[in-house]
């Protein structure tokens, strides 16, 4: 008796925890699933698909998200100079445009795909353009640039080498938490493509743009916004072209052999034979700038800081990208073995492959005779070595 009462207790507990497990799994599958969080998505619009409801944008990261839309989506668009989404204004779709800047939550349903659209906040690629232009003045006239030569962590200041009227000076960069940091992508000197970053992420070597104010004395900047990268300048010599896999085959100044790649992104710029804008005959060269009376430079573009023209001494040093800016194209055909350029490179991962940033033709002489006036320290020989770069583009 007393060993059937035992197995009645088991068999009674063993069918208790067996109703318990099922009424917790049952709960499990009534209970709703948490949607995740939401993600800001910001970037540019790529496509925009009526039929499907749905706009398709690349996000500045890189991803691609499709957002479906419906009848409760809302639309704004923010006018020019505006920040704040107080200031955004309604639009309908069909004001929405292929390239338009835009301005979203991200949210996924129970089932992993992406809800609709409750807002989504437009800024037209017309609009985009001309704050491009305003920041582009205004790095220009406040903005300064370097290589970094020093880092200090716990001041949170980067020191800068220069190339000045005086040879080679420093400047160190002062930052502090509102400080705004962007680090270049690996093969793109576009600013459009720096991601976000931040102190720790400077290295000696680097190459540096800052925007903010020169301190009275000139030996420091503070800066509101810093974008840096790590790329390479170098001389090499022409050894062959194939135009249609977009390669170049050329030695370095110490005969490594190099595989160059070209992207769309790409910048192939030429010195024209007559020399910088002007030469026989005066006139304004293919992407020039305009030509005085007297046949010389009639300056800077609108917005440059004066006394800021092309290849000039720019915030204190001389910018050679300022130069590069104005220069006409070089088409990829008519490079020829034997011919001298100068290159922005990435940092590869394969040192004797890497993607060219900028090439330049023609430009070698011109800064040997440059880094001569400027007091020698770079000599005639070996570009690179001598310690001048061609420096990272203006965002």
């Amino acid at each position: 008796m007393r060993t059937l009462i035992i197995a009645g207790f088991i068999i009674i507990a063993g069918f208790i925890a067996g109703s318990l497990g099922a009424l917790a799994a049952a709960a499990a599958q009534d209970a709703p699933t948490q949607a995740p969080a939401s993600v800001t998505v910001v970037g540019t619009v790529t496509d925009l698909d009526i039929e499907m409801s749905a706009i398709t944008v690349k996000s500045d990261t890189g991803e691609v998200v499709t957002f479906p839309y419906n009848n409760q989506s809302q639309f704004k668009r923010l006018p020019l100079g505006k920040t704040s989404i107080s200031d955004a204004v309604p639009i309908t779709l069909v004001e929405i445009e292929m390239g338009d800047r835009v301005t979203a939550k991200k949210r996924l349903t129970p089932d992993g795909k992406v809800a609709p659209i409750t807002l989504m906040i437009v800024m037209n690629k017309g609009d985009v353009a001309k704050k491009q232009e305003i920041e582009r003045a205004a790095w220009r006239e406040r903005g300064t640039f370097g290589k970094v030569t020093a880092v200090d962590a716990e001041k949170r200041t980067i020191t800068v080498s220069q190339r000045s009227r005086e040879g080679v000076k420093e400047l160190t960069i002062v930052t502090g938490d509102k400080t705004a940091f962007r680090r270049y992508a690996p093969d793109s000197v576009k600013f459009s493509d720096a991601q976000p970053s931040d102190f720790g992420a400077v290295r000696i070597g680097d190459q540096l743009r800052a925007l903010g104010k020169r301190s009275e004395d000139g030996a420091s900047y503070a800066a509101e916004q810093v974008v840096f990268g790590t790329f390479k300048t170098m001389s090499v010599t022409v050894v062959s072209v194939d135009a249609e896999q977009k390669r170049i085959v050329a030695k370095d100044d110490g005969g490594a052999t190099l595989t160059l790649v070209i992207t769309p992104d790409s910048n192939l710029k030429q010195v024209p034979e007559g020399g910088f804008f002007g030469g026989p005959g005066g006139g304004q060269r293919p992407g020039g700038p305009p030509v005085s009376e007297a046949g010389r430079p009639a300056g800077p573009p609108a917005g440059g800081a004066p006394g800021s023209g092309p290849g000039r001494f720019i915030a204190g040093g001389f910018d050679p990208a300022a130069l590069i800016e104005f220069l006409p194209p070089l088409q990829l055909s008519e490079l020829k073995p034997e011919t001298k350029l100068l290159v922005l490179t990435t940092e590869g991962a394969t040192p004797n492959r890497m993607t060219a940033i900028t090439i330049v033709k023609g430009l070698d002489a011109i800064f040997a005779r440059f880094a001569r006036q400027a007091g020698g320290a770079a000599g005639g020989a070996g570009f690179g070595a001598g310690g001048l770069e061609l420096g990272i583009g203006l965002p």
